[in-house]
């Protein structure tokens, strides 16, 4: 694509896609992929997009975006990107530079989270007006897609909200165009704006590594400490909870789905103030900061966090067996064969003398020991087949008829692909998995399954026929692509020969 608009200061990479379509006239969202990434199969995601290769290449010209300017100053990846391990971290720039699969967001923790993701556009009216002051247009700016937050900070207002448009097309870049939206303000709290200001500033962090586990557990301990709410290596969590209380109370962090309960052991802030094993979310991390360290800028506190040394929780003592009898090794080495010979590994671990002498053995000949165990494994026993796949396949088959004969006469049905007619299925997704047992079935896809050729001259009968019952006079070749969905660069070679003969030879439906 020629003329690709340089993305504007905290832009959505989604939102300067959306321009280069309006900039450009395309109205057709699979023609905009083309265009831009040469792929008709990306889909538009606004927070952690991917095929960014193919964006930094348009503004190769510029020579001012790199993938990781990209990354961190015009997706959201710098909510996210501080509190997973480095290798995830390093691993998701990597999924976003190509094709991601949908991945980024898995590894990343967002479908896991407590924080619902965005289901709406948000904007500031007052910032529109700005935009279009100082750019001469509008554009998605990522400080108003903050998870939870719809709020404003530069102006201390509430975003107006429209709901997604992928809900009915996934490939869809939307522009900002506020004179045709219908728009709604957003409810918010005066707590919004002390985390918003706090994941404003991660989002301009510049890149960095990411802290370790180890590291944010000795932090968290750290911060306990310093309000002496530690009583040896135990962190005393109802003082943890009348902290944050008093900072931000409970109906505020039970509308953002973050409510804390003193007596629920498995309570988030609880659990950040332990070992930590998993990335926390960023608004999680900012309610504690802002109620123990309000006076610590985030950027100070990931210096501080970047700088903690941490040691292993488990250090591995040496083996030396020079102190002890060669008898005492082979009396305890017999006793061990005994046991695993009678109860086996397993459960010769878990009786009384059993353990103690697994122990002994563990510590004092444990290359012995492993070497032992490892030929003595009782072996899992052979699942039987359950499945009698000749009468499943029989079963499957006749349902695709089924759905075959239903659909057969209905012109405007979507093309009936192998995967349209799995997912027509009660349990589509796993016979996918298991068609190589399923010879009938994969012999009704194969010979049933209509290709794109087919597809687009049902798709050109079904518009000559509306046309026959409306326009049936008319003669222009366009309406008829036009009413089918087809253009002159999508047509197949066969559907273009079946629309000349119909165009020479007139033949109108009735």
């Amino acid at each position: 694509m020629w003329n690709f608009p340089t993305p504007l200061p905290d832009e959505l990479i989604y939102s300067t896609i959306a321009r280069a379509g309006l900039h450009h006239g395309i109205q057709s969202p699979k023609q905009l992929l083309d265009e831009v990434y040469q792929d008709r199969k990306v889909v538009a995601t606004i927070d952690l997009p991917s095929h960014l290769n193919a964006i930094v290449h348009l503004l190769e010209r510029t020579g001012c975006f790199s993938l990781i300017d990209l990354i961190y100053k015009h997706t959201m990846f710098g909510l996210y990107a501080p509190f997973v391990q480095e290798s995830h971290r390093q691993k998701a720039i990597t999924l976003m530079a190509e094709q991601a699969s949908g991945s980024i967001h898995l590894m990343l923790g967002l479908n896991a989270s407590r924080v619902p993701n965005n289901t709406k556009f948000h904007y500031c009216p007052i910032c529109i007006q700005q935009q279009r002051e100082t750019y001469g247009e509008y554009f998605w700016n990522r400080a108003w897609f903050l998870p939870n937050l719809s709020i404003c900070l530069k102006h201390n207002c509430s975003l107006l909200s429209q709901d997604y448009i992928q809900q009915q097309h996934r490939h869809l870049f939307l522009p900002l165009l506020p004179n045709q939206t219908k728009d709604s303000p957003h409810p918010y709290y005066k707590e919004d704006f002390i985390l918003g200001q706090m994941a404003v500033e991660l989002l301009q962090l510049d890149p960095q590594s990411s802290p370790s586990h180890e590291k944010w557990t000795k932090f968290y301990l750290e911060m306990a400490d310093a309000k002496n709410f530690r009583r040896g290596n135990h962190v005393c969590h109802d003082q943890t909870y009348e902290q944050v209380i008093n900072k931000f109370n409970y109906v505020y962090l039970e509308s953002k789905n973050l409510g804390i309960d003193p007596d629920q052991d498995t309570s988030w802030l609880k659990s950040i103030f332990r070992k930590h094993r998993k990335a926390f979310s960023f608004l999680e991390h900012c309610i504690v900061w802002s109620s123990f360290i309000p006076e610590m800028s985030p950027r100070e506190i990931m210096q501080y966090v970047s700088s903690i040394s941490v040691t292993p929780y488990f250090v591995k003592r040496p083996i030396s067996t020079d102190n002890i009898p060669p008898i005492k090794i082979r009396e305890m080495r017999q006793k061990w064969q005994d046991i695993v010979l009678l109860h086996g590994v397993t459960t010769g671990r878990n009786i009384k003398p059993g353990s103690a002498i697994y122990m002994w053995l563990y510590r004092n000949d444990q290359n012995w020991l492993l070497t032992f165990n490892a030929g003595h494994l009782s072996q899992p026993q052979a699942r039987k087949n359950k499945i009698n796949w000749s009468i499943r396949d029989f079963s499957i088959t006749k349902e695709l008829f089924k759905v075959l004969y239903r659909s057969n006469d209905d012109l405007a049905c979507p093309r009936m692909s192998k995967s349209w007619f799995l997912n027509q299925l009660s349990k589509g997704n796993s016979i996918s998995k298991n068609l190589y047992h399923l010879p009938l079935s994969s012999k009704f896809l194969s010979t049933y399954s209509e290709d794109t050729m087919a597809y687009q001259i049902r798709r050109i009968t079904h518009a000559m026929i509306k046309l026959g019952y409306t326009e049936s006079s008319t003669k222009d070749r366009w309406r008829i692509l036009r009413l089918a969905g087809l253009s002159k660069e999508r047509i197949t070679q066969e559907a273009q020969i079946f629309l000349n003969m119909i165009c020479e030879k007139k033949i109108y439906a009735h």
